[in-house]
């Protein structure tokens, strides 16, 4: 039997077209702004008036209650995060503005390890505090996200110090999460150390790439990155294999690692009260957050675990689907720019795939296969079919053995993560141990590795999506054609 989970969707239309109107805000376009504000505040006081003045038939009262407040919450959250996105992006543009086309003399504070680029060249995401032209200092104002292109001197940076570089401005594209590109001229100043907290955490993710600096090269790149989400040092050839056959969510740390950690944690107290398995889970869920980096999908994964862990405080543990659309509304009112990123919206739609299509698919699977193989094809199953919207936008072919080797791999991520992520906890203390884990994690990677390369060598791979979604369609037509024949002749 597969967990029932709730399929409470009233938050579903307020999700949605918050997200709608957040993607619209962030582009801060002031006519068609004015013109969505304007009719969601029409849709929000219409839905309060609406709301007043109960139906005739006492019978029609509980269904125009629920549809009246579906339809008023909708309007708030809309009206909410068109207004807030809207208001924050006209902030944004008019603090980067007077520094455009200009080299000036910025402090920032560090948000990401860098990334390398070709030709010794690295991206880094900052926060632009600060910024000096000749002789005077002004402050950012409100702190606006920007990317740095730097040199190889940028490789030390730490992950929440402050630093001040002389760096040409460039504009972003709108609606870019990043304000402006700041063009680095040269090494970076430091000004500021981390905080205690990202200091360690600096610490913790250094150790573990100490402790697998020995492995081979694909161990080097999948235990930190299946681990902490660090894939700096993935071989070029396996980060492709892997991207052919979907298997890249492997070194992005999302739901499914949260909800391996946070579960594990619930299991070992689950003879606790309930409050008090609330209360560890949410401090084990914060620590794991400070630990990977709060990328989209791990933001979102944090969010639902926390409205999760909330439900379980107030006896209500099902409760994911809107558990889901609320983490959704609250991530885009604190970042609308999430509204943007292909990385949250996959990780919305794989999750949304799995609590509504994953137990289906294994009920219909499960007439014609055991029980424990159809759960294990409907899972990636369900998630793939869920992200094909947007994985066609992200890549011109389909991968055609995703399914199998997200299966294959699947037994190996969970031992790959815990044994990571023992190895980053115990580095600083034991770096022999760390190192001990570390290869033992690296046996668990060498099969996901395995599986990528041997799936990705396969014959068709990939098809241009025309041509998936052609022989899906007759697919389709074939079974329903099938499926009447075999009913008239039943008849």
């Amino acid at each position: 039997m597969t967990v029932p989970v709730s399929r409470d969707l009233r938050l579903l239309p307020a999700a949605l077209l918050g997200w709608a109107v957040a993607l619209v805000g962030t582009r801060a376009d002031p006519v068609l702004g004015c013109v969505l504000l304007l009719g969601c505040l029409v849709l929000t006081a219409t839905a309060a008036a609406r709301s007043g003045r109960p139906p005739g038939g006492r019978h029609r009262r509980r269904t125009h209650g629920r549809a009246a407040a579906t339809v008023l919450l909708t309007g708030a959250s809309m009206s909410m995060l068109l207004g807030w996105s809207w208001a924050r992006a006209e902030i944004r543009d008019a603090v980067v503005e007077p520094y455009l086309r200009s080299t000036v003399t910025s402090e920032l504070r560090i948000d990401s390890e860098p990334r390398p680029l070709a030709e010794d060249r690295l991206l880094v995401r900052a926060t632009w505090v600060a910024v000096q032209t000749g002789e005077e200092s002004a402050p950012g104002r409100p702190g606006v996200a920007v990317t740095v292109l730097a040199d190889a001197s940028w490789m030390s940076v730490v992950v929440g110090s402050r630093v001040q570089a002389a760096a040409r401005v460039v504009a972003t594209q709108p609606g870019d999460a990043a304000a402006a590109l700041l063009v680095a001229d040269g090494p970076p100043d430091v000004v500021a150390r981390a905080p205690p907290v990202a200091a360690l955490v600096a610490r913790l993710r250094e150790g573990l790439v100490s402790a697998s600096a020995g492995l081979d090269s694909q161990a080097r790149g999948l235990v930190p990155g299946i681990a902490i989400g660090d894939d700096r040092a993935l071989p070029v050839t396996l980060a492709a294999d892997l991207r052919t056959v979907s298997l890249t969510h492997v070194t992005a740390v999302s739901g499914a690692h949260v909800a391996m950690v946070v579960g594990v944690v619930l299991l070992v107290l689950r003879r606790l009260p309930r409050p008090w398995q609330a209360v560890i889970g949410g401090v084990v869920l914060t620590a794991l957050v400070v630990l990977v980096h709060p990328s989209a999908s791990v933001l979102r994964s944090a969010a639902m675990g926390g409205v999760l862990l909330t439900g379980l405080l107030l006896g209500r543990p099902r409760a994911a689907l809107p558990a889901l659309w609320a983490s959704v509304i609250a991530l885009l009112a604190v970042d609308p720019w999430l509204a943007g990123s292909f990385g949250f919206v996959l990780s919305v739609l794989a999750t949304a795939g799995l609590l509504l299509a994953s137990g289906p698919l294994a009920d219909r699977l499960s007439r014609h296969l055991p029980r424990l193989v159809a759960l294990a094809l409907a899972v990636p199953l369900a998630a793939q079919l869920a992200c094909t919207p947007a994985l066609a936008l992200l890549q011109p072919a389909m991968p055609v053995h995703g399914v199998l080797a997200n299966v294959l791999s699947a037994p190996a991520v969970p031992p790959a993560t815990a044994l990571g992520l023992l190895a980053t906890l115990v580095a600083p203390a034991s770096p022999t141990l760390a190192q001990l884990l570390a290869a033992a994690a690296g046996v668990a990677t060498a099969w996901v590795a395995s599986v990528a390369t041997w799936c990705a060598g396969l014959p068709l791979a990939t098809v241009p999506w025309w041509v998936a979604v052609t022989i899906g369609a007759a697919g389709l037509l074939l079974a329903r054609l099938l499926r009447s024949s075999r009913r008239r002749r039943e008849r």
